[in-house]
Order: C-alpha cells, then sequence, then structure tokens
C-alpha cells in the first residue's frame, strides 16, 4: 500500500465511524473483545465498500462472494455469527476509506480501562525517526499488539519485511485483519515474545513491552539468556522483566542493527538492575537513553524510559525529554514538533542532553537515568519541609563498638540495636546477634519509636530508609551514622513518606542535598529543609497502604528465600 495513500487516510476523521459501531455493539459485548470485533466490523463494512459485488445481507451470503484468508474467515465467523444485525444496520453509511482509516489509524479503538498500553504514536513517530528503517530492512517487534508499530512505520517507508510476535489472542486477531489489509510483506506469530525466536537476526527491532511481569517461567529465560550471551546467572538473577526483554532484542539484533525499547524508569537506576545494566553498558550495547514525559500511555500516568540498542558503543547519549509534550486534559502528547525537539536533543549535547563514557556511567552505579548526569533537582510544588511534617529529627547513639559489646546479650531479650547495615530494600532486619541486656539510661534517647522512619546520613551508592515496625514489650537503639524521622502522624502518613523517598524522585532529591564526592553525606539542618509533596491524608493512605502491601510482600519473599538457603546448606549433611 503506498505511503501517500496511507498518510491521507490517516487524515480522515473517524470519529463517526466509532461512534456507531460502539452504540451499535453497546451491551452485546464484554470490554475484552469491543475492539476486535469494532474492528472485523469495519472489516465487513470495507469489503463491501469496496466491491458492489459483495453482498452482506448474511453472513453466508458474505463467505460466498468473498475471498480471503482462511484464517480471516474464522476471526469474521467467529465473531459476528450471532451479531450480523450489526453489519445490516451499518451497511452502505460510510466509504471505503473511510472504514479503511479507522480500521488501520482509529484511536478510538484504544480503551482506556483496559490493561492493554498501545504505543502511542507520538512514540512510535520518534521510535521510527531514531531507527530509520530503510528499504528491504528486515524489522522484527515483541510484543506486537494490535500492529500500531506496523501501520505507522509503513507511513515512511513502503518496502520492508516485518516480523511481529504478540501473545495475547485478540490483540494479534486485530494486526492480522491490518496485516491483510495493508498488503504488505508482514508476518505475524502468536507466541510468547520471551520464549519464541526464528533463528534469523534483524536490521531493526522495537518492542513496548508489558512492565513489571511476573511469570512462573521468567527462571527458565534468565537461563536461556544465560546461554545465550555465556553471562553467570548472578548477573541477571535479580535482574526485572525489563531488562529480560531487553535482553531478549539484544539477542536477535544483527551486529549493524538498531532497537528501541520502552522500560520503566526504575529498571534504569534500582539496586536489583544494577549487574545487567553493568553487562549491557560494559558491551556497548546501549546507546542512548530518554526520560520520556509521563501521561503518554491511556490508564498508565507514570514516566517512561525509551532506550536505544546497538553495538560497539563506546559513550551513552542521555536525554532528559520529561517536558517535551503537548498536555492534553487526560494525556500528554508527543506531537511531530515534540518528536523533533528530541531528536535534536539527541544528536546535540546541551541543557537537557549529555554524553557520557562507560567509565562515567561505573563511577554512578551503572545509572542509566538522565536526571543523574544532568544534575535536575526535581521541583516539588505545594510542599511542605520535611521539618514542618516531623517532631523531630534525631542523630542515631553514637557509641563505640567496644562499648556496644559490653552489654550485648547471649540470648533474646527485650532490647535490640540497629545499625546502617540492617537497612536493605527499605525493610529492617536485625538477627540474633544484635540483643542487649540492656539499654543503659543515657542512650535511651535514641531509641526508636513505632513508625518513625531511620534514614542513613551517607549516601553510598545511595540513601537507605525504611518505617520502623517495632513489636510490643521491645525497645531498639538506633547507632551510627543514622537520622531517626519521628514524624507527626496528623501531618503526615510514615509508609506515604517513605514511598516517597524509594521513589525516583526521592531519591533524586537526596542525592541534591547530598555533598562531599567520596562519601556523599546529607546534614541534619538540609534534611529538614527537604520539601516533600502533602497531598490530601485520604491519597496518603492510598498510596501508603500500596507500599506497605509491596514491603509486606517483599519480606514474605525474603524468608522464604533465607530458608531455602539454609535448606541448602544442611542438605548434603542430611543426605550423608
Amino acid at each position: 500500500m503506498e505511503k501517500n495513500y496511507l498518510n491521507k487516510l490517516k487524515e480522515i476523521n473517524t470519529s463517526k465511524i466509532a461512534y456507531s459501531v460502539a452504540e451499535e455493539l453497546r451491551g452485546r459485548e464484554t470490554t475484552d473483545k469491543f475492539q476486535l470485533k469494532s474492528v472485523v466490523v469495519s472489516y465487513v463494512l470495507y469489503r463491501a465498500a469496496l466491491d458492489e459485488n459483495v453482498c452482506i445481507d448474511s453472513l453466508e451470503e458474505f463467505f460466498q462472494n468473498s475471498v480471503m484468508p482462511e484464517d480471516l474467515k474464522n476471526i469474521v465467523n467467529k465473531n459476528l455469527a450471532n451479531i450480523w444485525g450489526v453489519i445490516t444496520s451499518l451497511k452502505n453509511k460510510y466509504s471505503a476509506d473511510e472504514l479503511l482509516s479507522y480500521i488501520l489509524f482509529n484511536n478510538d479503538l484504544e480503551d482506556t480501562k483496559s490493561s492493554d498500553c498501545s504505543t502511542p504514536d507520538g512514540i512510535i513517530k520518534l521510535a521510527d525517526t531514531i531507527l530509520d528503517v530503510q528499504k528491504n530492512d528486515s524489522v522484527l517487534e515483541l510484543c506486537s499488539g494490535k500492529g500500531n508499530f506496523f501501520t505507522e512505520t509503513f507511513l515512511y517507508q513502503e518496502k520492508f519485511n516485518y516480523f511481529g510476535v504478540e501473545l495475547n489472542y485478540t490483540a494479534n486477531e486485530i494486526a492480522q485483519i491490518r496485516a491483510a489489509l495493508m498488503d504488505e510483506n508482514i508476518s505475524l506469530i502468536l507466541n510468547d515474545a520471551l520464549e519464541y525466536r526464528n533463528g534469523k537476526k534483524f536490521d531493526k527491532l522495537f518492542a513496548n513491552y508489558p512492565f513489571m511481569v511476573k511469570n512462573p517461567s521468567m527462571d527458565e529465560y534468565k537461563g536461556n539468556i544465560c546461554k545465550a550471551f555465556d553471562i553467570p546467572i548472578d548477573v541477571i538473577q535479580r535482574a526485572s522483566s525489563d531488562w529480560i526483554f531487553n535482553a531478549t532484542i539484544i539477542d536477535q539484533m544483527k551486529e549493524s542493527g538498531k532497537a528501541v525499547a520502552i522500560m520503566t524508569n526504575g529498571a534504569t537506576w534500582n539496586s536489583s538492575d544494577k549487574k545487567i545494566r553493568k553487562f549491557f553498558i560494559e558491551n556497548g550495547y546501549v546507546e542512548a537513553v530518554i526520560s520520556l514525559p509521563a501521561k503518554l500511555f491511556n490508564g498508565f500516568a507514570i514516566p517512561t524510559t525509551l532506550i536505544v540498542f546497538s553495538k560497539n558503543n563506546k559513550k551513552i547519549k542521555m536525554v532528559d525529554a520529561r517536558e517535551i509534550c503537548v498536555r492534553e486534559r487526560r494525556n500528554n502528547v508527543l506531537t511531530d514538533d515534540c518528536v523533533s525537539k528530541i531528536i535534536e536533543l539527541l544528536q546535540n549535547d546541551g541543557e537537557k542532553s549529555i554524553t557520557k563514557t562507560i567509565e562515567e556511567f561505573a563511577n554512578n552505579e551503572y545509572v542509566l537515568n538522565a536526571t543523574r548526569y544532568l544534575e535536575v533537582v526535581p521541583k516539588i510544588e505545594n510542599g511542605l519541609e520535611l521539618g514542618a511534617v516531623t517532631k523531630q529529627i534525631t542523630r542515631g547513639a553514637q557509641i563505640k563498638a567496644a562499648e556496644l559489646d559490653e552489654i550485648k546479650a547471649n540470648e533474646a531479650t527485650p532490647y535490640k540495636y540497629l545499625t546502617l547495615a540492617n537497612i536493605n530494600d527499605g525493610i529492617i532486619s536485625t538477627d540474633d546477634e544484635q540483643y542487649l541486656r540492656e539499654i543503659p539510661e543515657n542512650l535511651k534517647k535514641f531509641c526508636v519509636k513505632n513508625n518513625s522512619i531511620i534514614l542513613t546520613k551517607t549516601g553510598m551508592p545511595e540513601v537507605k530508609t525504611a518505617v520502623v515496625q517495632i513489636e510490643e514489650n521491645t525497645e531498639l537503639l538506633a547507632t551510627g551514622n543514622l537520622f531517626i524521622i519521628e514524624v507527626d502522624e496528623t501531618k503526615i502518613n510514615p509508609f506515604y513518606v517513605q514511598a516517597f523517598f524509594a521513589s525516583e524522585t526521592g531519591v533524586s532529591l537526596f542525592r541534591s542535598i547530598s555533598t562531599g564526592s567520596v562519601l556523599p553525606t546529607i546534614s541534619l539542618s538540609k534534611l529538614k529543609s527537604l520539601v516533600i509533596p502533602a497531598p490530601p491524608m485520604e491519597e496518603q493512605i492510598v498510596i501508603a497502604n500500596k507500599y506497605a502491601a509491596a514491603m509486606d510482600e517483599i519480606i514474605l519473599l525474603k524468608r522464604k528465600l533465607e530458608k531455602g538457603i539454609a535448606k541448602m546448606k544442611h542438605l548434603y549433611d542430611e543426605e550423608v
């Protein structure tokens, strides 16, 4: 299909078709099939509008007068056999071009209530500009969805060989209809993108994969990646699903190829992905990283990252494009002008873009987030200083190791002490060697109250924070370079504060108030003046409850891991 014709189709306003089809289907179908049936209805109407010899008075007559692949016949039959009245009601109302435009480009197919997050046009335009698909290129898309990427890409390049892998049956059927109408070299496979391989390497690759996937087969996928790249399992063991998808992309990319993926911001900087980030960076797989605006996706408000992969990179371009968008009522949009601005940043260093060496990433925990390198301090609107929402902020007890040893207990007591090493991943965990016989009166003021927040004074590699949960009739002594933040719970929820501290914005703010290059340190005065967001209490509670639930889940998983490790250590002795 000629790109000039496709571009003309995209300019057609299809809102009337969208409304008419929706009205006819309303009440007949569930949400998960609504999008598919909208496309199938329009496909049948299009065939009739294109050829006057095609009769659509009944399903049987339509099949008798239409030539189409068997798989499309099956899609039409199973979706319209019981609701053919929709077809007859809409017969002869719209032209072939209007219907084709609706099928290929109508954004009303995107349901904001659906868990499906199809790739917005602006992101596809940005990806297409970066990838620069050429004639006869082989193009692979992982998690190809309803075919948004290939329909947009054919607007710019007519002849290339497209291959898409999608696991969702409904989305793949929509893509099949679109592909049949495009009349191009398009191959669609219904399969798991993390598992499927066809033995080929591709010139260009794109993926807008699902985020934070929890799949029972994830360990198997990680094992496959280890074999493909010949890397030890510890490099990838804790890696998030984002990086498993990214590795799957690299595994299928030609030596001269290029790829673009959309990933979560968290995976660019969190500690669990550090080793896999190091592997990607030091092996030269990362070409560029672009921090995108929030609210680009329907029903998905958080910001995301566009990452560019190629091979043999010695430097990486970091771009902060978080503010480059047009703000609309529900979403932010990347217009053609926005895309041009981002590409300009990608090509030239400036206030919002910078090129960094591999060594510089090594000195920054292999973080792949532009804010780390562009020193952009997040602005908190309508916030309050931390000192205004706390009863007091004190330091941990400065007690020498020898003095602490004198009051240690060899058995369980109601008293324990806490150090920096006990705080990991927002959770406090102490062991049986941290019991105390007593807590001297002069140290009582350093005991932590329930729901207080512990924060490390030094930030190597990052500041650690956690909400303290103390068992009844026990006391916990905070020692060393710790801050004890006693929150005023009438003003702010402690778990909400902890959720903010653990966020990307919170981490950036801590970094901005830290001083010292060798051992970054936070002063008490700067901590008290740190501005944090303070929404209404009901909004705080929603975030706090979600954070607390996630924390409980992690605690259970850690306990399970500890039991598994203990079992491994004693397995040989038990069997011999």
